[in-house]
């Protein structure tokens, strides 16, 4: 899951498809209200909480069914469910957070919620106010905000990352600059070779014994020609 809108647009949909009304809020508190025959029966809070009208009367058995729908679509959505840490490695800090790392100022933290399971977040502290967090961003499954944490701290260079599908394109242009370029000089097109041969080390798929790029040979064979 990316963000919570994802989850909203899907959990208020199967709302609706389960008989169940998406009202405006009624409060500034709220996402939406939820109605049911009409009637307000619960709240759908912006601290992500399913809450019952206190004015009506809501059966509990409708209350869990409505907090099993949310569950239901937070797992359809793909939440961070396990545990991302171990309590030994982990500080333990204010309101139930716990720092999984820091480094270069850039604070990897994760709170558990009842309903997005473990959420993350990579943010940086403001010495001059009591070290709060600011410029924080959230996360709802590991890979990304561990990707987030190494590439804001300084861990790995973000200008370096490249996708496999990118690696793949980068390849083909090299092989077909190689092949179409006649004015490549011929420590070009040692570099040229050479690229190719580091891509195709890093996705050993593109490997091809026949397309192996000999520099040696095709330098030799052009001092013949000279």
């Amino acid at each position: 899951m990316k963000s919570k809108v994802e989850f909203y647009k899907i959990f208020f949909e199967e709302l609706e498809k389960k008989g169940f009304g998406v009202a405006q809020p009624s409060s500034p508190d709220y996402v939406v209200d939820i109605q049911f025959k009409g009637k307000t029966i619960a709240f759908y809070t912006k601290g992500d909480l399913i809450e019952k009208n206190p004015f009506a009367e809501v059966p509990e058995k409708q209350m869990e069914r409505l907090w099993s729908m949310a569950r239901a679509t937070t797992s359809l959505c793909g939440i961070c469910s396990d545990q991302p840490y171990e309590e030994q490695k982990a500080e333990a800090m204010k309101n139930g957070v716990m720092k999984l790392n820091e480094h270069n100022g850039v604070i990897l933290a994760c709170k558990k919620h009842p309903l997005f399971g473990y959420v993350l977040s990579t943010y940086r502290q403001d010495a001059q106010n009591d070290n709060r967090p600011i410029q924080r961003q959230y996360f709802y499954n590991k890979e990304d905000a561990f990707e987030s944490f190494a590439m804001r701290s300084g861990l790995v260079d973000e200008r370096k990352l490249f996708t496999e599908t990118q690696l793949k394109l980068i390849h083909a242009g090299l092989v077909k600059l190689r092949t179409t370029d006649d004015e490549l000089s011929d420590e070009d097109m040692k570099a040229v070779g050479e690229l190719v041969n580091r891509v195709e080390e890093l996705v050993p798929e593109l490997h091809r014994e026949e397309r192996r790029f000999d520099v040696t040979r095709l330098l030799d064979a052009l001092s013949l020609e000279r």
